[in-house]
């Protein structure tokens, strides 16, 4: 959202079922209640929709809706104008390499160039062994390094070999070419890992214009801070990789409000977390606590938040964060907030 240059970034995960957030719903009113959360995303300032290529729920696999993501961004691209469009899908051997460049393309052509591409780091899916695409080396760094080599040069309009590990190429092409040829890639890691920076393959550090962390702000401090070294070590500014946080968030009227969903055993059995654990890697509270916790994410050398909202179908905790939130929340310099609450 334009809201100056000294505040972050401002995004939303769309609700697509994939967290059992529309079970019941008809196949139909899942589709109309993603629409509209787009389009209230952004009538409300929201930079970036993002979308997830799944086809399962989780952490239980149900036989719920579940809005298929590239069908629903054709149609996102297509209809709804002003906002950034994003997909995050896992690498090959789920997804197939020259797929994932050919519909990354149209997408982006379709929108007129506001999509942006994300890469999971998670192995594999409960999903992905159903579907019988859980394949060795599924997720790992030779399977994203591979998917980074393929798609720029796919992007690029020449032929492509590659003979990977799990990204083989004869001659293929994917023509035509997004509207940038340097269309903008993401990866989405996990911060909590140890020194997850250096796990992270080579492709990925030099070649993706943002990473989205999952994890408390002390942890998020320090994976920005390890990629900001691996970025120097390559002659690589720093600087030119934009650090975004992943993280559930619901806004509650008071903290006993809050205290009192946290400790209910819906949301201790569903996630399988302490709610703690839940507590500090989300943001979960009253506007204030919000606005403290967002600061310390801020400070950690966080520029964009990604939020996917815990009251979804309904859309108030989407609405009260920018209206509340995010104008009293300032940029800070990277990796100065270590520590944790």
């Amino acid at each position: 959202m334009s809201t100056g240059a000294a505040r972050p970034r401002w995004s939303l995960v769309a609700p697509q079922g994939t967290h059992l957030e529309l079970a019941g719903l008809s196949g139909t009113d899942a589709w109309r209640t993603l629409t509209e959360t787009a389009e209230l995303a952004r009538t409300l300032g929201y930079d970036t929709l993002w979308l997830e290529d799944r086809t399962d729920t989780r952490p239980r696999r149900e036989p719920q809706p579940v809005t298929e993501s590239w069908t629903a961004l054709g149609a996102l691209a297509a209809t709804v104008p002003g906002i950034g469009l994003g997909l995050l899908s896992p690498t090959p051997p789920h997804r197939n390499a020259l797929l994932l460049a050919k519909r990354a393309a149209g997408a982006d052509i379709i929108s007129g160039g506001r999509f942006t591409l994300g890469l999971s780091t998670v192995p594999q899916l409960t999903e992905h062994v159903a579907a019988g695409t859980a394949g060795p080396g599924s997720g790992t760094g030779p399977a994203l390094a591979e998917t980074i080599e393929a798609l720029r040069a796919l992007w690029s309009g020449v032929r492509t070999t590659l003979d990977g590990e799990t990204v083989t190429l004869a001659g293929a092409h994917a023509v035509p070419v997004p509207v940038h040829t340097r269309l903008p890639l993401v990866v989405r890691a996990n911060a909590a890992l140890p020194d997850v920076a250096d796990l992270l393959p080579e492709a990925a550090v030099r070649e993706c214009a943002a990473v989205q962390w999952q994890g408390e702000p002390g942890e998020v401090a320090h994976a920005v801070a390890g990629f900001g070294v691996r970025r120097e070590k390559l002659g690589l500014d720093p600087a030119r990789t934009r650090h975004a946080v992943l993280a559930e968030c619901r806004v509650f009227e008071d903290r006993v409000s809050r205290d009192r969903w946290l400790s209910t055993p819906h949301v201790v059995a569903f996630w399988s977390h302490h709610p703690d654990l839940l507590a500090r890697r989300s943001l979960y509270g009253t506007v204030e606590q919000l606005i403290e916790r967002a600061g310390r994410y801020a400070a950690a050398g966080v520029e964009e938040f990604v939020l996917w909202f815990r009251d979804y179908p309904e859309t108030g905790s989407l609405r009260r964060v920018v209206e509340e939130v995010a104008p009293r929340v300032q940029a800070s310099a990277p990796g100065t907030d270590t520590g944790e609450a």
